[in-house]
């Protein structure tokens, strides 16, 4: 049906193109009302090609420098106009310096930048690749990544002057990576952390212009990996807004222009801030009689002058019950407080602090006889339900298990899981418990807590939010679809095709 109707309004739209174009006068070619508007040719239609008969431009015309012709040759003029040269490595290269009609007082002087290279015939550098034509051209033989500058050639006593840019092909070269004004390439940089934002930059010469990108701790920076490490990568600029001891490690900037292999430069960055805690557990689970062991990871640069662990007020040393140990696991620093023979007095708080000379942080642990916190270990959904698999640490053998979740809008229900001692892990105090639950479509919040011998948990973990999807709708299901939805958004499809048919073919006949 919609293939028919398409057809028909094609043809509609063929014979009202046809009617618009029998009743409107033929227009004029575009080419001949084009060299009607112009009146002929002009210098835009032509490449324009400067021959050494052409006259010089008002710009290059002389100059009298004393104001009275004083014996200046009013026909000795400097042809050559700012231009640039392209070449490649190892050839050979001349840059010309056309003068016109020069006299015997004629001075041509040559320029690398701010170098002298010749005045006259009197070479005064030492590069034995340069050479000076009678035509006082500047020939470079051999050339190198270093000849890619600007040369300047002046003529006295006109005083004229002409820049020629050589742009020599290679390679990336002179990759550098900045920090300030000050160069920390294949370096070290130290940044404090108070300071809360630093940037870096990297240029490279060569020809064509390299492009920049940056890797840290050995992984490109593509914008999914600078988006989570919160570093933003701006071509040759990298910045960070919010400094953290995370941020140190290496960054490499590589440079590359498709010529060659690419170049690249590395600066080791090192954050200098007050310690850090970056893991530690807010209760522990024990029992009397057994020995607890209480860990905290922590982040120290500069290193850290003190580690202690209090417990209370009271600051703990090495005895026969209680044993610290420091070392490192993962990429943290790590102590370690062990307590040999629990008994009820020590089922208090323990408190962690870390000092260096720019401050300190603490962290602190419960030690206690109730059950861990249930954390969600697992889950999946299907047919309706949800599948969980809740992982708790009691050394007491667990009694109950209670699973709280609501909806958007509502209370919190509560369901039990069985328990049995299947559910302890071998060997261990950890315990899993299965619960499945039905949920309808929608937004829920979830959480648990567990009961031991000694009593619930003090509290349940953080609720965590899951959406549980909806049924696939007809209206949603185009493809193969028949509800009423999807046949009118097909018919409107078509009619909008048709009429777009239509316009496209009268706007053809017209032009």
């Amino acid at each position: 049906m919609c293939q028919d109707r398409v057809i028909k309004l094609l043809i509609f739209g063929f014979i009202a193109g046809f009617l618009l174009q029998e009743s409107s006068p033929h227009p004029a070619s575009s080419s001949s009302l084009s060299k009607e508007r112009r009146g002929g040719t002009t210098a835009e239609d032509e490449d324009y090609d400067y021959d050494d008969d052409d006259e010089p431009s008002k710009e290059m015309g002389t100059n009298d420098v004393n104001g009275g012709g004083g014996g200046v040759d009013q026909n000795t003029m400097l042809l050559t106009r700012n231009h640039t040269v392209e070449t490649e490595i190892n050839d050979t290269v001349t840059l010309p310096c056309r003068v016109n009609n020069p006299q015997n007082n004629t001075i041509v002087m040559w320029f690398k930048t701010t170098t002298l290279l010749y005045v006259r015939d009197n070479k005064h550098s030492k590069d034995p690749r340069l050479s000076l034509g009678s035509d006082f051209s500047l020939t470079i033989q051999n050339v190198h990544v270093e000849d890619d500058s600007i040369y300047k050639c002046i003529v006295y006593p006109v005083n004229k002057s002409a820049y020629i840019t050589l742009k020599v092909r290679g390679p990336p070269y002179n990759v550098m990576i900045t920090h300030g004004n000050k160069d920390h390439t294949n370096g070290h940089l130290e940044i404090q952390q108070h300071d809360r934002k630093f940037i870096i930059h990297c240029r490279a010469s060569g020809f064509p212009t390299p492009l920049i990108s940056w890797s840290f701790r050995g992984k490109h920076l593509d914008e999914a990996h600078a988006k989570q490490t919160g570093i933003s990568v701006r071509k040759e600029f990298l910045e960070i807004h919010d400094v953290k001891s995370h941020h140190a490690g290496d960054y490499e900037c590589l440079a590359q222009n498709g010529i060659g292999e690419p170049v690249s430069a590395v600066v080791n960055v090192e954050i200098k801030s007050p310690p850090s805690i970056a893991k530690h557990i807010d209760y522990l689970n024990t029992a009397i009689g057994e020995t607890a062991e209480l860990v905290c990871l922590y982040h120290s640069n500069p290193t850290a002058m003190k580690i202690q662990w209090f417990r209370g007020d009271e600051p703990l040393h090495e005895t026969s019950k209680f044993s610290i140990n420091r070392d490192r696991h993962n990429h943290h620093l790590r102590t370690r407080l062990t307590i040999k023979d629990i008994e009820q007095k020590d089922l208090v708080s323990y408190v962690c602090r870390i000092t260096n000379n720019l401050g300190e942080a603490t962290a602190k642990t419960t030690l206690g006889l109730l059950p861990g916190a249930a954390h969600l270990a697992n889950f999946s959904y299907s047919d309706g339900l949800l599948h969980t698999i809740w992982r708790v640490r009691s050394v007491q053998p667990l009694s109950d298990l209670q699973i709280l979740y609501k909806g958007e809008n509502t209370k919190y229900t509560t369901i039990d899981a069985t328990i049995s001692e299947q559910n302890r892990e071998e060997n261990s105090d950890f315990w899993n418990i299965k619960r499945s639950i039905r949920l309808p479509e929608g937004e829920w919040f979830i959480t648990a807590r567990a009961k031991n011998t000694e009593g619930w948990a003090y509290t349940e973990t953080v609720p965590l939010q899951f959406q549980i999807p909806g049924e696939v709708s007809l209206e949603k299901r185009v493809p193969g679809g028949s509800s009423t939805a999807s046949v009118r958004q097909l018919s409107s499809y078509c009619g909008s095709l048709a009429s777009l048919v239509v316009l496209f073919a009268v706007l053809r006949r017209m032009h």
